[in-house]
């Protein structure tokens, strides 16, 4: 039977894969322009890098809210460049795991950064690892801290949220992933350090192929 947090991944899905296209088309159109000889200038650039980023975030999106098939894997070079080009700003985004991931462990790692973004309010750099395809530890440099204890609270299954906001909707599925997963999320904050363990039960994750 299909839950209600299926279809929601599938909609996501849905709007991430119906929206690459038409974003995709505007690169066509910009490659167009070069071919056609069209002069370098600032306003091609930004819209260039705009698209890059959009693209990017679709990219990211689809594995953070989309579905989570066991059976898939999320590949380590493509969730490099989807950071690098999604964070490349306030914040960055260091995708260093030793290998790719298991799709629901890969969703994981997405939903802990989003919810990490909304903790550091100045940026500053993350580091994702994987001591192997069960487990993610995100370690963050920051020049400040500030996370939403109610909000990490919920996420690691100590406390309920009265109200889900659309900014902290990453708090929510990450806690549902982690429940569905039968994972283990422990996150430690300094003042301008940040550290986010997640541990998946090595029996829920299929095995990577050889």
């Amino acid at each position: 039977m299909t839950t209600e947090t299926d279809l929601a991944a599938l909609v996501s899905a849905r709007l991430c894969h119906d929206l690459i296209s038409p974003i995709g088309a505007i690169g066509n159109g910009l490659e167009l322009l070069e071919l056609a000889g069209e002069a370098p200038s600032p306003e091609l650039a930004l819209v260039s890098d705009s698209l890059a980023t959009a693209l990017a975030k679709l990219r990211f999106f689809r594995i953070a809210f989309g579905p989570a098939d066991p059976e898939a894997t999320t590949p380590r070079e493509e969730a490099s460049q989807i950071c690098a080009a999604m964070f490349n700003a306030r914040l960055s985004v260091a995708w260093n795991t030793a290998g790719d991931l298991p799709r629901p462990v890969a969703r994981l790692a997405c939903l802990a950064i989003l919810c990490l973004e909304k903790s550091l309010p100045m940026g500053g750099k993350l580091d994702v690892r994987s001591p192997g395809p069960e487990a993610i530890e995100i370690r963050a440099e920051v020049r400040r801290t500030a996370p939403p204890a109610d909000l990490w609270a919920h996420a690691e299954g100590r406390a309920p949220l009265a109200q889900v906001r659309p900014d902290a909707v990453q708090f929510a599925l990450l806690a549902r992933a982690l429940a569905d997963l039968g994972a283990h999320l422990d996150v430690q904050f300094g003042e301008t350090s940040a550290e986010v363990r997640i541990a998946v039960p090595a029996p829920v994750v299929s095995p990577l192929p050889a």
